[in-house]
């Protein structure tokens, strides 16, 4: 039984040996070696690739200064006229029925790479064609998928890691590689012209007439060819990726001007442009993965998102992980206005459309249309969002319609969907249902009593207004909250930030016009603080308020339980819920009778501190390395299909 078990292997192993025996073309007409050089290095083909281990026949196709043959190797056939010496090479490999392997210049493919192409014959009886990539051996990074050395673009190489995180069989159009294993069906059926200048001519024109056959080009991703600057003359990217004469290129127009189509669409192969992202987001050992910051949504002026674009962003830079490079992206004008390289000289500054590639793209606001998430998803790898609320689709007027698709798009399509508020999450969720595949995280912005005010400020002497925060909104209710309080309490200095008003000791500044500064002292120096508003994402000016110990009147709402529960904070949270509640509890405060307050803390554990900028901007990291964690590839196919069909 022994035996017989072992006389199965043996044969099992002649019939894996007979399915990978193969013929193999060479092509050395464009490389200018002489006789002795094309002998040392047909010798090492045979040597280090493995070749003489079975039972292969080799054709090459000499460059003329070696047009004497070479010496010391057995050849099938060898000349100079490279298409007859490829068509020869054919008419072997058919009379032989084997695969034929096309190796163009000096590149050595070892016979287990060609072995692992020839398993890939077996994904589907149509691949006509089987390619590995190819990687630089100096750096081990791969060149990019159906590259050519005239391109305008530099180009970009990945790592290695990135390809394990495509798809391991590609089908695309006929291209020529530098390593090619061509099935013998299609061998066999070839009918080659021979008119063509070079065997690169003639082999394109074979694999037009394969692909108008049936059968495609694979490109399979698990099998990497090295290659060594010194096998290829000193220029490796033309050795080879170079074209093919203009001559054969008309001719084979002539032939098949289908040619230029299928060209076209190995061109505008989304993997192409996957696999550079890839490469971003998986770069080689020891490089930092590049993340951009998307903060052009923040203004040149004092408000809530660039209030929250600051904070994070201080958050990121206190963080300085090493294992990321940050850009940031925002506009001229509002980087001047917040001084954002002086603060920040630790991040990059990006302005205008960036020329770099990323592992993914964080956008610290919510968008607000699908032409931005279309020029972000070719980008970056990954896409996560920070939504601050859902105020704009929920009252309409102040947004377009560009809103609404662009968020249902996102909660299916997005890598990374972060919420400011547990409050802000269940809004969204309710409105435009998220899918399983989206990763998803609540990050609330800073709610430390450092961060959140101005030491010089502290202690400051309490002054006789009443600050209320509001805009011209409609959900801000300002006009008719400042209404209720002129007429219940006509003596009372009352400011205002944002909005406009007229009324004896009313004082406004209209929204954007005062300087942080001066909002903390409004803040500090409060005796009591009104924030009226019907709908908030988070209330940073409430943090703020509460922060310097000031009583602050809000309108009762889930998010103010919430923003409570997680503070440890010198302030006051007091609700209120009509205009009676309101001139109730200001009137107690402003007699220094005592009022319902929300607790505080509730889930906070005693020994830990408030969530502050840094722990919300390690919070974002870890939402876009758990967006990039996932190996499925499927997500950021379907956006560039479905961004594709809308022509964004």
């Amino acid at each position: 039984m022994k035996y017989d078990h072992l006389g199965e292997c043996a044969q099992a192993s002649q019939s894996l040996l007979d399915e990978f025996d193969y013929d193999v073309f060479v092509d050395l007409s464009a490389c200018g070696l002489d006789a002795a050089q094309v002998s040392q290095h047909l010798l090492r083909l045979q040597r280090d690739g493995g070749y003489d281990h079975v039972s292969t026949q080799l054709s090459v196709a000499l460059p003329a200064k070696a047009n004497a043959g070479a010496q010391n190797v057995q050849l099938a056939h060898a000349g100079t006229n490279g298409s007859l010496a490829f068509a020869r090479s054919a008419e072997l490999a058919t009379s032989r029925r084997k695969h034929l392997l096309i190796i163009l210049g000096t590149i050595v493919p070892a016979n287990e790479v060609v072995a692992s192409l020839v398993s890939v014959f077996g994904v589907d009886p149509l691949i006509g064609s089987v390619q590995p990539r190819l990687a630089d051996a100096a750096t081990d990074d791969v060149w990019p998928l159906f590259h050519s050395p005239t391109s305008k673009h530099k180009p970009v190489l990945v790592s290695r890691g990135a390809l394990f995180h495509l798809p391991p069989v590609l089908l695309a159009a006929e291209a020529l590689g530098p390593c090619m294993l061509v099935r013998r069906e299609v061998v066999a059926s070839l009918e080659v012209m021979p008119e063509y200048a070079s065997a690169r001519g003639a082999i394109l024109h074979a694999l037009c007439q394969a692909r108008r056959r049936g059968f495609r080009t694979a490109i399979f991703q698990r099998a990497v060819v090295s290659v060594s600057a010194d096998d290829n003359e000193g220029d490796p990217e033309t050795a080879l990726f170079g074209p093919i004469s203009k001559e054969d290129a008309s001719r084979l127009l002539e032939h098949y001007p289908d040619h230029a189509r299928a060209k076209m669409e190995n061109e505008g192969q989304p993997m192409r442009r996957l696999e550079a992202l890839l490469g971003a987001a998986f770069p080689r050992a020891g490089a930092p993965r590049r993340l951009l910051l998307d903060c052009r949504g923040m203004g040149a002026m004092h408000n809530g998102t660039s209030q929250c674009v600051l904070g994070i962003l201080g958050g990121l830079s206190e963080l300085n992980d090493p294992r990321w490079a940050i850009d940031v992206w925002s506009r001229a004008p509002a980087a001047a206005f917040h001084e954002l390289p002086r603060l920040f000289p630790n991040l990059r500054h990006v302005h205008g459309h960036p020329s770099d590639v990323y592992a993914a793209v964080l956008v610290p606001n919510q968008p607000w249309g699908l032409a931005t998430v279309s020029e972000l998803h070719g980008l970056a790898r990954a896409m996560v969002f920070n939504m601050l609320d859902t105020i704009a689709w929920d009252v309409i007027y102040p947004s377009d319609e560009r809103v609404e698709p662009c968020w249902r798009y996102i909660s299916r399509h997005a890598d990374g969907l972060a919420y400011i508020s547990s409050y802000t999450q269940d809004r969204f969720r309710r409105r435009f249902p998220v899918a399983s595949r989206v990763e998803e995280r609540v990050v609330h912005l800073s709610l430390s009593r450092e961060e959140n005010s101005m030491p010089c400020f502290a202690g400051a002497p309490r002054a006789e207004h009443i600050l209320v925060f509001g805009n011209s909104y409609d959900h801000k209710d300002l006009a008719p909250t400042l209404k209720v309080l002129c007429d219940a309490f006509p003596l009372q200095d009352l400011v205002v930030l944002g909005g406009a008003a007229k009324a004896p000791h009313v004082r406004v500044i209209p929204s954007g016009r005062a300087s942080n500064e001066e909002i903390h002292q409004l803040v500090a120096t409060a005796r009591a603080i009104v924030y009226p508003s019907y709908y908030e994402g988070f209330g940073l000016p409430v943090v703020e308020s509460l922060a310097y110990g000031r009583p602050v009147l809000v309108r009762k709402s889930a998010l103010w339980n919430e923003i409570a529960a997680n503070v440890r904070l010198p302030g006051l949270l007091i609700e209120f819920d009509d205009p009676l509640s309101l001139v109730e509890r200001l009137g107690r405060l402003l007699a220094g009778l005592p009022v319902p307050t929300l607790s505080q803390a509730t889930e906070l554990p005693v020994s830990e501190a408030a969530h502050g900028w840094k722990q919300c901007a390690a919070g974002l990291v870890e939402l876009v390395e758990k967006s990039l964690a996932n190996p499925d590839t499927e997500n950021w196919l379907e956006r560039d299909l479905t961004l594709g069909m809308a022509r964004l």
